[in-house]
């Protein structure tokens, strides 16, 4: 069966979580924040085993999911599974799995999947598993994250400021809830004063003078020196260390999503039209050799650090400074193999 976006809500208010469900599309953004808000009402803050198998280990070991979904801890009341990077051949591996017990959830996560696809075909139409697609953001859906914005941090946008972000904010979800924090970190609060359009483009569209870009720049060009001093004085200036990350991490994510406009196009120009807010001008060219020299994996790995990164930095606040910059030179080393 299909889940859709917003029938998700209520399946997850009455806990009613199919024995596996796939989770795919080319929103990655949407399918993080999917899963995460699944797991977290799954595990009811009670104690949950988390365990992810890949299509390697699959590759490794075939019965690898049947001994996991047998097996269960004697300190645990529920388990979740994570299934990831897994091909065609894979869906023999668990198609004719059953689970009966409600404290186990699979969840497979996996990039966009063709209509042809047998494993998103395999869970569409089953009786008790489902595919919940995850598809880019559309004006919907970006004016409904926009008031949920507006409503936690209790911020008024103008009519003027909501059609300027619908236009200019990204089509991934991750993306687009960057660029909403990283407003709410440079406004403050805005509770009692009233916001100008004019803030808002200048924090959206700040270019390559902004002290975040320039790293960022600097970070994916390995200048690992220039990187720490950088570092130092903006934490002299009392840049909060989960902005920096969150501005690398935004910056990655927009690399992954160009080279993957890339490879189906062939032309960078044609790719970095999908980006929101548009690539500055000026940065153009430092974008296009950070897209074309890094590697898609190595992104891809970095993304999943600096999320590591992120979530540190918020529960261990007296460190923050000290793991926002370990994390980020970790980016910038790997940057001088590929520059230097």
């Amino acid at each position: 069966m299909i889940i859709k976006e917003y029938q998700l809500n209520e399946v997850i208010k009455k806990g009613s979580y199919p024995p596996f469900l796939l989770v795919f599309g080319p929103n990655e953004g949407l399918i993080r924040d999917d899963i995460l808000k699944i797991c977290s009402s799954f595990k009811e803050d009670l104690e949950t085993d988390e365990i992810t198998i890949n299509g390697k280990a699959l590759d490794e070991n075939y019965s690898l999911i049947d001994e996991e979904i047998r097996s269960f801890s004697m300190f645990s009341e529920k388990k979740i599974i994570h299934l990831e990077n897994l091909k065609e051949k894979h869906l023999q591996y668990f198609e004719n799995q059953k689970i009966e017990n409600d404290k186990i959830l699979v969840i497979i996560k996996s990039d966009n999947l063709n209509k042809s696809s047998k494993i998103r075909n395999f869970f569409e139409k089953h009786k008790r598993y489902a595919a919940l697609p995850c598809y880019e953001d559309d004006m919907r859906s970006t004016m409904n994250l926009l008031s949920q914005f507006q409503s936690d941090n209790k911020v008024k946008f103008s009519s003027d400021i909501k059609n300027y972000l619908l236009q200019n904010l990204s089509s991934d979800r991750l993306i687009s809830k960057s660029e909403l924090e990283k407003i709410l970190l440079v406004i403050g609060n805005a509770q009692n004063k009233e916001i100008e359009l004019e803030d808002i483009q200048n924090i959206l569209n700040d270019g390559s003078s902004n002290s975040l870009n320039i790293i960022n720049e600097n970070v994916m060009y390995g200048k690992v020196n220039q990187v720490s001093k950088n570092l130092y004085r903006i934490f002299d200036e009392g840049t909060n260390a989960v902005a920096i990350v969150r501005s690398l991490l935004n910056y990655l994510v927009r690399v992954h999503k160009t080279q993957i406009e890339i490879k189906k196009t062939g032309n960078f120009d044609e790719a970095i039209k999908q980006l929101r807010p548009p690539v500055f001008w000026k940065d153009k060219d430092n974008f296009r050799n950070h897209c074309s020299k890094w590697p898609t994996k190595d992104i891809l790995l970095y993304i999943e650090r600096l999320l590591e990164a992120e979530y540190m930095c918020k529960t261990q606040s007296s460190l923050n400074y000290q793991i926002c910059e370990k994390y980020i030179l970790s980016v910038a080393k790997k940057g001088e193999v590929y520059f230097n």
